[in-house]
């Protein structure tokens, strides 16, 4: 049922999935889903710590195929914005469709693992172990602890964000090749952070 609902999300919105929307395209009776599942959102939420595996993985084969952890955070960032502008469903999915989605245990241990992944690239060493328990949400003790890592979670997400609520009609769908510019914007951004030009703008006379 995981892959039927993933593929019907690549032309569907959330809100249009249902138990029997579903049931109906594996050919399988409604009563047969609740003997795998207690509730639909409890199948997307495993297929969103699903997902959020796959980013982990890749973000750690990023990190070791880049020559650098510069380098290697600009392709996990247009790994992470293509993913949302190519899958904006199970993006939505993955952050924050389903309320209280760090209740359910796999979901929360999956995410707080791709973000502790994001922090070791950032950082170039394990800031968090299982132990901790950290995950996105966890704002209050992560704001002290990793500081620019939050921050470049923070403008990760809200790229993203823009990419989703434009997805069909975003600013570089029209260009020869969308991929290629957004990669270029992205880089710029990054670039505006890595090399301190925001100390400078803030610096500069009115």
């Amino acid at each position: 049922m995981r892959i039927a609902t993933v593929r019907i999300l690549e032309t569907e919105r959330l809100e249009d999935l249902s138990v029997r929307r579903l049931t109906r395209v594996v050919k399988v009776a409604p009563a047969n889903f609740y003997n795998h599942y207690a509730s639909l959102n409890e199948l997307l939420l495993e297929i969103a710590a699903d997902y959020f595996e796959i980013f982990r993985d890749q973000a750690a084969h990023i990190g070791r195929t880049s020559a650098n952890r510069t380098e290697a955070l600009k392709r996990t960032v247009f790994y992470f914005v293509d993913f949302a502008r190519s899958h904006p469903q199970l993006y939505r999915l993955m952050f924050g469709y389903i309320p209280d989605a760090y209740t359910y245990p796999r979901y929360r241990l999956k995410a707080g693992a791709a973000f502790e992944g994001l922090m070791e690239l950032i950082y170039g060493y394990k800031v968090f172990t299982i132990s901790d328990n950290f995950g996105p949400n966890d704002m209050a003790a992560l704001g002290s602890r990793v500081q620019i890592g939050y921050g470049m979670y923070a403008m990760l997400c809200g790229l993203s964000n823009l990419f989703v609520a434009n997805a069909s009609e975003g600013p570089f769908e029209k260009t020869s090749d969308p991929r290629e510019s957004i990669a270029t914007f992205l880089n710029g951004i990054l670039d505006a952070f890595i090399k301190g030009d925001l100390p400078r703008v803030l610096g500069a006379e009115s």
